[in-house]
């Protein structure tokens, strides 16, 4: 099982923030990520309330095309999750792997069209994102050996006030970037 713990926020200083992060780490890679999400027929992820638990994607990168299903564990009332389980494998013909969705009745929901750009600053990966139609945000996702959910969220809490972000507990948003999108229509 991959386990994910991630905390995102909004910003509206970017660049400020960019600076920051490049003192504290090292840029792994700047890309433009098309997610295509979907839901079968028989279940429709994103109509669990208050928001969905369950997503499957198809992310577009500039080097590979990849299937993704993300489960959150342990989601709360107010969208809080302790982690995620993710699932992925690449596809080798995203062409014929979208006729095969459709003609299982899966349906595009909606799409995430973000330019990325990677950092590693020590057990905290950051992705500083800019998604049409949304604005600017950072993620910190713990990727050290942490021992425990809680701990991994706390060294992302710190890292981000590390950033001079201030109130990073209540400024976490708990939905995803689809979810955002489909709500800011």
């Amino acid at each position: 099982m991959n386990v994910e713990v991630e905390v995102k926020i909004k910003i509206d200083n970017f660049e400020e923030i960019k600076e920051k992060v490049a003192g504290m780490g090292k840029l792994i890679k700047s890309i433009r990520q098309v997610d295509d999400y979907f839901v079968p027929s028989h279940r429709d992820f994103f109509s669990q309330k208050p928001d969905p638990t369950e997503w499957l994607r198809i992310r577009t990168n500039p080097d590979k095309t990849i299937f993704e299903y993300d489960l959150s564990i342990n989601k709360k009332a107010d969208g809080d999750q302790e982690c995620a389980e993710e699932y992925e494998t690449e596809i080798s013909s995203p062409e014929d792997f979208r006729k095969i969705l459709n003609f299982l009745d899966f349906k595009k929901v909606v799409t995430v069209d973000k330019q990325r750009e990677y950092w590693m600053c020590g057990d905290i990966e950051v992705a500083l994102d800019i998604i049409e139609g949304l604005g600017s945000f950072i993620e910190a996702e713990a990727k050290g050996d942490f021992k425990s959910l809680v701990e991994a969220k706390k060294a992302c809490y710190d890292f981000l006030r590390n950033l001079g972000i201030e109130d990073v507990e209540n400024r976490h948003i708990k939905k995803g970037y689809p979810v955002l999108i489909l709500e800011n229509k």
